[in-house]
């Protein structure tokens, strides 16, 4: 008999084929079918999620019977699983910490590029047959900039390697973590100010929590160069976003890259959109092949564990059975 009921995503082909051969698989797409999603989310023994939703309602609903709640990305966002309850319950939630790190620092780099090189723009100039606009997207270079990183785990650090091939100087700050081990990687460990005060660019990569809500705020902003760019592959909270928008549109700073927003997705007339100098992506930072594939198949074995009786690896709220 199996051992219990999973309810999952979209997900690899053969990840599915190998959850069949264990266990009883719902496969919903939560975006395609919202409904058979609430339907189905409160009548499992485990979930496996990427973007899908576990709510109070689904696990109250549950009455026991929901083991465990797995993510397949670096984070929980409790915007995505309703971790008090989850915690009041005794439901395992668990995530893939550094599942998605090389796929995010690629990214920051491809957007840095973006940004010092006006790509967007001048592939749209030349799409629409104004090659005569060239002059107009003189960029400038990312060797010789400083670029500061807030956060120092494995996706900060995973950035931090790849600015030494860019020749980029290197501010850190992350209370966490020694110095010691900024410097060893080319780095000075600074405060925040001092960061966003001499910075070309500043990314982050620091994780979502009450001392980094709304970290990057008006009196930060305030602090950086004209000619600054800032970079959010982190979380959208981490940002005011109201005081970004100030800043973008009176051109404090040169512009930014945001793939998270503090709602999403954003509402259609949401005054970022209608800005030139911010570069937006929807969440896609962990987004590739690799990054979802190494997820997925790491939350499935948790959820296995755990439903064979065993403690997972990764555990971001305790379960039964801890």
């Amino acid at each position: 008999m199996p051992p219990g009921r999973i309810l999952v995503e979209k997900f690899d082909p053969e990840l599915i084929e190998w959850l069949r051969a264990r266990a009883e698989v719902i496969e919903v797409d939560p975006w395609a079918e919202p409904e058979r999603w609430e339907r189905e989310a409160p009548q499992v023994d485990a979930v496996i999620s990427r973007k899908g939703r576990i709510t109070r309602r689904h696990i109250e609903e549950s009455r026991g019977r929901l083991k465990i709640v797995a993510r397949t990305g670096v984070g929980v966002d409790v915007s995505r699983i309703d971790v008090d309850a989850a915690r009041e319950h005794q439901v395992w939630v668990t995530n893939m910490p550094g599942s998605n790190a090389v796929a995010v620092a690629e990214l920051t780099f491809g957007q840095m590029i973006a940004l010092a090189r006006h790509s967007v723009a001048a592939d749209a100039a030349v799409k629409g047959n104004r090659w005569a606009g060239g002059p107009r997207f003189v960029g400038s270079e990312l060797a010789g900039r400083t670029l500061g990183i807030v956060g120092m785990g494995n996706i900060g650090t995973r950035v931090s390697l790849r600015a030494r091939a860019f020749e980029m100087a290197l501010l850190v700050c992350d209370p966490y973590i020694p110095a010691s081990h900024v410097s060893a990687l080319g780095g000075r460990a600074v405060g925040l100010d001092l960061l966003f005060r001499e910075s070309d660019f500043v990314t982050l990569h620091c994780p979502l929590g009450p001392e980094t809500r709304h970290l990057v705020n008006e009196t930060l902003l305030a602090l950086m160069k004209n000619s600054a760019f800032l970079v959010n592959l982190a979380r959208g909270r981490v940002v005011d976003e109201e005081a970004l928008l100030r800043c973008l549109a009176e051109r404090r700073i040169a512009g930014a890259a945001i793939d998270v927003l503090e709602s999403e997705p954003p509402r259609h007339d949401h005054p970022l959109l209608r800005l030139d100098n911010v570069l937006l992506t929807p969440h896609i930072g962990g987004s590739s092949r690799e990054a979802q594939k190494r997820g997925e198949w790491g939350a499935a074995e948790e959820v296995m564990r755990v439903l064979q009786g065993e403690r997972p690896l990764n555990a971001v709220v305790q379960g039964r059975g801890a």
